[in-house]
């Protein structure tokens, strides 16, 4: 048994698809089903129920989720403290971000941490806030940025950026977006959000009702690009900050004004459990600067930095 095996255990066990996580590992799917007989051959017992739908773990296999979850946690928690002690970057750095942040944030970021960094593998996934927290609450990501209106009582959290949400409509809606509209008002549109728990849905649900109206999206989806799309099509009105919708509006496909008092503030989280790497901190410094540089440049409206 070595860690890999139970690397690749532990991923087929959440894939519930031997397919499925060959291709999140990158592994041919031969060497992938050969790693698990090797670890079943030693243990001496079945791990998995293959049939065509894919995979079901026998009672062992659970039993052996558990302990495999505490082991490699174990293993990053010792990578991660010495890790503070290189003077290069290096290892796996397993990140989250919101669907939100995709054009003026998550690819630019990616970008460049993977041209300095090349020591680093940078394992990012896309998710809400709500997924993203309880990942890195239970080790399956080192740090993430998430809203703040997720609670912070199990993390250490650092506020990055306010940013101001707009409503988006189609072409003929009118908006401006040097007019603010009311948060009242919204309830007047028929509205496209995401689902909850989402963190963009829990704080435009929560502003609504506070004004004594309430909403029935007509379509929910939790992807910020879908939801644009389904605006530009004339669709409905959405809610989102101006890192989700800046395509669309500027290629002249909806329109947007801002919302006034209502915001959403991004903030990177890291459980209290565990130390960040020299490569999360290196992350965590390129998030600041590439904010910064973005504000200064005049190409990120209703945005500021909190640090």
């Amino acid at each position: 048994m070595n860690l890999r095996q139970l690397d690749y255990f532990v991923k087929i066990a959440e894939m519930q698809s031997i397919t499925r996580a060959a291709n999140v590992l990158h592994v041919a799917q031969p060497s992938l089903t050969r790693q698990i007989q090797m670890l079943e051959h030693e243990l001496g017992c079945l791990l998995f129920i293959r049939s065509d739908k894919g995979v079901k773990m026998t009672d062992a296999g659970g039993a052996l989720l558990d302990r495999a979850y505490v082991v490699l946690q174990e293993v990053r928690l010792i990578r991660d403290e010495l890790g503070l002690h290189a003077t290069t970057p290096q290892g796996d750095l397993r990140f989250g971000v919101p669907p939100s942040l995709f054009d003026l944030l998550t690819v630019p970021l990616v970008a460049e941490f993977s041209q300095h960094y090349a020591d680093v593998r940078l394992l990012v996934n896309e998710g809400v806030s709500s997924v993203m927290h309880e990942m890195v609450l239970t080790g399956k990501l080192d740090t993430a940025i998430v809203s703040n209106a997720e609670p912070m009582g199990m993390m250490r959290s650092r506020d990055l950026f306010r940013e101001q949400l707009y409503l988006a409509g189609p072409l003929d809606s009118g908006l401006q977006v040097q007019e603010e509209v009311s948060v009242a008002t919204l309830a007047e549109h028929p509205l496209i959000l995401t689902s909850k728990p989402n963190a963009m849905r829990v704080i435009v649900e929560t502003a609504i009702e506070q004004t004594g109206h309430r909403i029935q999206p007509h379509v929910e989806a939790n992807s910020a690009r879908l939801l644009c799309k389904l605006v530009a099509r004339g669709c409905g009105y959405t809610v989102l900050p101006f890192t989700a919708v800046n395509e669309e509006y500027l290629a002249g496909n909806l329109l947007m004004a801002p919302v006034k008092d209502l915001t959403v503030t991004w903030t990177l989280i890291t459980s209290r459990e565990r130390t960040l790497s020299l490569a999360g901190q290196k992350l965590r410094e390129m998030i600041s600067e590439l904010g910064r540089q973005r504000i200064a440049a005049g190409g990120w409206s209703g945005i500021t930095a909190l640090e």
